[in-house]
């Protein structure tokens, strides 16, 4: 496969008023228009930023959506409060591209919510304006009317991308002849993509017996009670140990990796799995829950080890497709056409990547790769 090309533009950001930098980075234009989160964490790098571009140009393809992708990131403290002043600010300098090319929404330490009410405070519709541009308002009402949902008291922004993880892991052991009903699973992330996977799954019959936070790792053998913990948690997945059932043991972090389970999802941080800890994974199927959570060295190990790995961006494309799929009117603002077109998609998609894997000797990544590079070929033909 030919080598991508360089990102089409890269642009640095600097707070005037505090350290903070951000960087926007456009890997592609499909049809002048691109699609990707606001992530903010300290220490984010444009090298990141750039990567996971990369990556949402794969996950657009892969989701046959008619976008390049783009991504943000801002090296700032989201607990800070600094922060709210900090995106804004953020969003003022991109504004352009948002209003015109660039629909964008919540990534890693950023809420939906707070992008929404800062893009409304500097003169910007909605982040995802750009998308609706030529419906005007009858664009605009469909999707307000979609991310006003609830299901079960939730947001469906805090469940969709949880639900696409869950989807793409079941329709996974389905193709393994992996049993979902009593299969073991550890987790690393209890936030919005950990919580709601977790959610699914456990209804599905997979016993978790491990979840990682920032603080630790909580263990149970016998099975974990997730209802419990998600009800225990605080908006950053962080979990409450004066709450935990007595059976509930508590351990260091990095003790989720080592666990010997059937399903391993990292739902956290990128760069999480290691050539310097592959050797640790003791799993068969393992969920790419959040963005490059695993290196390509170990990527390759583990696959050389029989890992079936499920690269990131087909794991966690549900919102991606949520916020797109409204755009493109695929999806109509009901959860019923929301959670049923999306499983569909994903689950499409995992079966196809996989079956080509296997038939082609490919890695997973690789297959999937392809199969994106080939629709983005097709549809920048067409533009």
């Amino acid at each position: 496969m030919p080598s991508a090309p360089s990102p089409y533009l890269v642009t640095e950001w600097r707070d005037p008023l505090t350290p903070a930098r951000g960087y926007f980075v456009i890997d592609r234009l499909i049809g002048g228009m691109c699609s990707g989160g606001i992530r903010m964490r300290p220490g984010v790098t444009v090298a990141e930023v750039a990567g996971l571009a990369r990556t949402m140009s794969y996950k657009m393809a892969i989701l046959d959506i008619p976008y390049g992708g783009a991504k943000s990131g801002i090296d700032c403290d989201p607990a800070s409060p600094q922060a709210p002043d900090v995106l804004r600010r953020f969003l003022e300098a991109i504004k352009p591209d948002i209003a015109d090319r660039y629909a964008t929404g919540a990534d890693l330490g950023t809420r939906e919510d707070d992008i929404v009410a800062a893009c409304q405070v500097i003169g910007l519709t909605h982040p995802l304006q750009a998308g609706f541009k030529s419906e005007g308002g009858a664009g605009l009402a469909r999707v307000r009317a979609a991310l006003s949902l609830t299901s079960e008291g939730v947001a469906i922004t805090e469940l969709v991308a949880g639900f696409g993880v869950a989807e793409v892991t079941m329709e996974a052991t389905d193709v393994m002849g992996l049993d979902i009903r009593g299969a073991t699973v550890s987790m690393q992330g209890f936030g919005n993509v950990g919580g709601a996977a977790a959610r699914y799954l456990h209804r599905a019959g997979a016993r978790f017996i491990a979840v990682a936070d920032i603080e630790g790792t909580v263990v149970d053998q016998a099975g974990l009670d997730i209802p419990h913990l998600l009800s225990i948690r605080d908006r950053f997945g962080h979990i409450d140990r004066s709450r935990l059932p007595a059976s509930t043991r508590q351990v260091p972090e990095p003790e989720w990796l080592t666990q010997p389970v059937d399903i391993l999802i990292p739902a956290a941080i990128g760069g999480a799995i290691h050539e310097g800890n592959q050797g640790s994974v003791r799993c068969r199927l393992l969920a790419e829950g959040a963005n490059n959570p695993v290196t390509t060295d170990a990527e390759c190990a583990l696959e050389r080890r029989g890992v079936v790995v499920l690269p990131d961006f087909v794991t966690n494309a549900a919102a991606a497709f949520l916020f797109c799929g409204l755009l493109e009117r695929r999806l109509e603002p009901s959860l019923e056409s929301i959670f049923s077109v999306t499983r569909e998609q994903l689950r499409d998609t995992t079966r196809e990547l996989l079956e080509r894997s296997h038939r082609d000797h490919l890695g997973t990544r690789q297959a999937a790769e392809a199969i994106a590079e080939q629709r983005m070929q097709r549809r920048m033909r067409r533009h």
